[in-house]
């Protein structure tokens, strides 16, 4: 019996041992050609108001036909965007903004979109596997740009973005596994 109980302890010791990398990631990539924040940013940079053309923007790589995940807006997406929030006074939109919405048809966007975040869980695996108290790391960076078309020139342009994403979050569950199992009755009976 005693023999048969070193390799047991060996095996238990080995599994607790390496348990961290037992733990969940999960990596969200929205595919684009700009690998970082910096790149995205000094994308954005060479975009040059009252020069840049639809052309330069495909010279670029911001092509809603080509490129993945950049957003083509219409004359309706950019009036919900600029004109239609509640309080907003059109007077305060840039001239050319506000002439480029007037223009309707001729008036048009696109939309860069960019986010890439890593989630990890951390801590110890057994708290985490059994549901006691599970910590996750979400970390990564966020870029968003309008570039505003009237008549194939560049008129507007603007940015918004989280150059470091680093979120941390913990639930704890005092009851580890039987935790859910309260909750759904709970939820059968109401």
């Amino acid at each position: 019996m005693q023999k048969a109980l070193v390799p047991c302890l060996a095996l238990v010791v080995a599994m607790l041992s390496g348990c961290a990398s037992l733990l969940p990631t999960s990596k969200v990539e929205v595919q684009t050609p700009w690998r970082n924040y910096p790149d995205a940013l000094a994308l954005y940079e060479k975009i040059v108001v009252n020069k840049s053309t639809i052309a330069d923007l495909k010279v670029l790589g911001l092509d809603a036909n080509i490129t993945p995940n950049v957003l083509s807006l219409s004359h309706a997406d950019l009036m919900r965007r600029f004109a239609s929030v509640p309080g907003t006074d059109t007077d305060m939109l840039d001239q050319r903004l506000r002439v480029c919405l007037r223009n309707r048809e001729k008036c048009a966007a696109i939309e860069l979109e960019q986010i890439q975040t890593h989630r990890e869980r951390i801590g110890n695996f057994w708290m985490d596997f059994l549901n006691f108290r599970r910590t996750t790391l979400t970390t990564g960076w966020k870029f968003d740009a309008i570039i505003v078309v009237d008549d194939g020139l560049v008129i507007y342009k603007v940015w918004s973005g989280k150059p470091n994403i680093r979120e941390l979050e913990n639930s704890r569950n005092p009851l580890g596994p039987f935790q859910s199992v309260g909750e759904a009755t709970l939820r059968q009976r109401f």
